[in-house]
């Protein structure tokens, strides 16, 4: 005879211990992956940050030495030569090819105060050529600038006309902060002997250069 009597019905599924435990993994899973994902993404940040302010103090360095070695070039004796001597700023004169004088100007500003997108600080490197246009933005984000000018003998002078070098140090930084910027040494020590403090929470970069007046005292 078959019986036919009540069965009991096998069911597959989850109890409700195995899914919380798959759900505790899964949350793991995802905070690792999340952590990961942040990680890059803000060492990815930092190093956009690194390589424009490094392209910053290069040009700025760059656009310095190559103007500074034509100071005082005067094939037409019109008069060339360096006017102004400070510790953050710089004008000097030189014949710009056509027999006309030409002055050249370098100081520390806000650059951008006219376009409405100035950051409140004195920080970028400002040039102009004498043509009427105003100081120009060479490179941002320059906090610390100096000039020490040299006679031939390598010796410091304040004396315009013994002016036969110059040592040109800037110190650039990132254009924000970073939580994990590193930069190292905090402060740093200019040729003259004085010490600038570091941005801190910026990332930052300290340059250095004596540059050759090959047109002064001809």
């Amino acid at each position: 005879m078959i019986n036919t009597g009540p069965r009991r019905l096998l069911t597959a599924g989850f109890t409700l211990v195995e899914l919380m435990v798959a759900l505790a993994l899964g949350s793991i899973v995802m905070a690792a992956v999340m952590t990961a994902f942040l990680s890059q993404h803000n060492t990815y940040l930092a190093q956009g940050q690194v390589v424009e302010m490094q392209q910053n103090a290069r040009v700025a360095l760059d656009m310095l030495e190559l103007d500074i070695r034509s100071a005082g070039y005067d094939p037409n004796n019109l008069g060339a030569g360096i006017t102004t001597a400070g510790v953050n700023n710089l004008v000097f004169t030189r014949d710009n090819g056509a027999g006309v004088l030409e002055t050249i100007s370098y100081i520390q500003v806000d650059a951008f105060v006219a376009e409405g997108r100035n950051d409140g600080l004195v920080d970028d490197l400002g040039r102009d050529d004498g043509t009427g246009a105003g100081l120009l933005p060479v490179a941002e984000n320059i906090s610390q600038l100096e000039f020490r000018y040299l006679d031939g003998d390598g010796n410091a002078t304040a004396v315009v006309n013994n002016i036969r070098s110059i040592q040109v140090s800037i110190l650039a930084q990132s254009a924000r902060s970073e939580a994990q910027s590193n930069p190292g040494r905090d402060i740093y020590t200019t040729p003259s002997g004085v010490p600038w403090q570091a941005p801190v929470g910026f990332w930052n970069l300290y340059l250095t250069t004596t540059v050759y007046c090959r047109n002064q005292g001809l």
